[in-house]
């Protein structure tokens, strides 16, 4: 665990959801005080009525015990043996639509795994008067320093345009989002504060497990400020090859370790990126890795054959955080301008954010009409 840790980001329509493993970790409210929605009672915002709108657009649930496949299986029976509890992992996912391929990441190809563009796809099938601009890469927000007066971008052609609107919602993500507030001058406190739900996946050869084609992350353990779950990950290919071992995918079985990172990270003015793993970090990820060596070890993988992935970050928050940047209604000091993604969770959940930032957008869009209608 000395290399460099990897932050992973995908930019374009949808965010990262199309490429997500679609957990919907709403029930960590109730059992990690770090979780974003608790976070968020902390400066009175209350999301609970969010979360079950969501989930139900979602279609949220957890996997079905007959979708479960047998490497998961083995996960689930020798982990209740060492005392671990599994527990099914919720997902958005519509089962009566899934196959269980396995590759989720890939982009559902079925329509059963739900994604931000479902609500593009939503919008562009009712008759209204909105209008959507793929093709616009947003440098600046235009403000007279106390109110909001719309964006500026660059398109395909590289030419400026400016939008006008006295309402401007940044969704850009957490790396994103503040580079476009820097960018316009809106600095108080922006930026620092970065975590990235560290995780790490340990694995092991075990011959024809095929934990590669099934659901992943199907079930889970949860240890306070992190969990493990069932996880196939093809970097761990080259490096078992590298004990001696010949794998196929379909060889290789693991566990994903995530946690709930120190905040501790900063975005620079040029892009770049600064994150120190501090010596908690490293001993949640040792716990994490010892119990996955264990379990791994139960289901038969080749103990000579365990090994880990480089450490990565894959859920960047905290760069605009509530109480710092946005106030409880997710307003920045700038009149009408407001942020509705990861970069306003405080500190890190170490659990996939989606749920939780859609059931935020949903919060703020109803501020926001509520506050049209006042006016009216």
């Amino acid at each position: 665990m000395n290399q460099p840790a990897e932050l992973m980001d995908i930019d374009g329509l949808g965010g990262t959801t199309p490429v997500s493993l679609a957990n919907a970790c709403y029930a960590c409210t109730s059992c990690y005080k770090n979780s974003a929605t608790a976070q968020f009672k902390g400066y009175d915002l209350e999301l609970f009525e969010e979360l079950l709108e969501a989930s139900n657009e979602l279609k949220v649930g957890s996997l079905p015990a007959e979708m479960m496949g047998p490497a998961t299986r083995m996960i689930v029976d020798k982990g209740e043996k060492l005392g671990y509890f599994m527990e099914p992992m919720p997902k958005f996912i519509d089962f009566t639509k899934c196959d269980g391929c396995g590759l989720c990441i890939l982009g559902c190809t079925k329509g059963a795994k739900w994604d931000a563009n479902d609500f593009i796809k939503e919008i562009n099938e009712t008759e209204n008067n909105t209008e959507i601009l793929s093709n616009i890469t947003v440098t600046r927000v235009i403000h007279d320093n106390n109110r909001v007066n719309g964006v500026e971008g660059i398109d395909s052609k590289g030419e400026t345009k400016h939008y006008h609107s006295k309402i401007v919602v940044i969704a850009a993500g957490a790396l994103n989002t503040p580079k476009i507030l820097i960018d316009s001058d809106v600095t108080n406190e922006v930026c620092d504060g970065l975590f990235t739900d560290l995780f790490i996946t340990v694995g092991g050869y075990l011959k024809d497990v095929n934990l590669n084609t099934e659901i992943p992350m199907g079930v889970k353990s949860e240890f306070g400020p992190y969990f493990i779950s069932p996880h196939f990950s093809n970097q761990l290919i080259p490096i078992i090859e590298d004990k001696g071992f010949n794998p196929k995918a379909g060889d290789i079985m693991g566990m994903m370790v995530k946690i709930a990172d120190e905040a501790n990270g900063k975005i620079y003015s040029n892009g770049s990126i600064e994150k120190e793993l501090t010596s908690r970090d490293i001993n949640l990820l040792k716990e994490g890795y010892d119990k996955s060596v264990e379990l791994l070890k139960a289901v038969g993988v080749d103990p000579s054959s365990i090994s880990s992935t480089p450490i990565r970050g894959a859920h960047p928050g905290g760069t605009a955080a509530i109480g710092k940047v946005v106030d409880k209604n997710l307003e920045t000091r700038i009149k009408g301008l407001f942020i509705a993604d990861a970069s306003v969770i405080p500190q890190a959940p170490g659990r996939p954010p989606i749920l939780t930032i859609v059931a935020l957008a949903k919060r703020l869009s109803k501020n926001i009409v509520e506050e049209i209608y006042q006016k009216v």
